[in-house]
């Protein structure tokens, strides 16, 4: 592939791409127009092993909490807006919370399925990265205020 972005285009799709870890959706996203023809090109390849290596440590354990957290107890509000008025709500999709959303189907007969995150393994895992970080202790507390129980 011809190297025609710019470095800041470049940068920006890769930035865009190791967010969403779509090509087509980055490229969108960075105003491109082919992210597979982009992943092949070697200096977007050399960006996004800079942003990597970068970033690697960049991911700590309270980073995974939070996003566990928010799992664990995302709402399904915009999920089911969108399920019944698909028409009305889909051009505002992108801004739209389904992160508790793994499964997003509409059937053939024009119905709609949805499958969410499974919750009890999100808190599982919140669970054991709480009890590694504070002790038992943290866990316990973590889950008498999920029962609303004082201490």
């Amino acid at each position: 592939m011809k190297e025609y972005l710019s470095a800041a285009r470049r940068k920006r799709f890769c930035e865009c791409y190791l967010r969403t870890l779509d090509p087509g959706r980055a490229a969108e996203e960075a105003g491109e127009r082919d992210g597979w023809a982009l992943l092949a090109d070697s200096a977007v390849r050399a960006e996004l092993g800079e942003l990597r290596a970068l970033r690697a440590d960049t991911v700590r354990r309270e980073d995974a909490v939070r996003r566990l957290t928010e799992l664990a107890f995302g709402r399904a509000n915009d999920a089911i807006a969108l399920a019944l008025s698909p028409e009305r709500e889909s051009r505002n999709v992108a801004k739209m919370d389904l992160s508790a959303v793994s499964e997003f189907k509409v059937t053939d007969k024009g119905g709609v399925e949805i499958r969410f995150l499974d919750r009890v393994k999100a808190l599982e895992a919140l669970c054991v990265l709480l009890e590694r970080q504070e002790g038992e202790a943290g866990a316990e507390a973590f889950l008498r205020a999920l029962r609303g129980e004082e201490e």
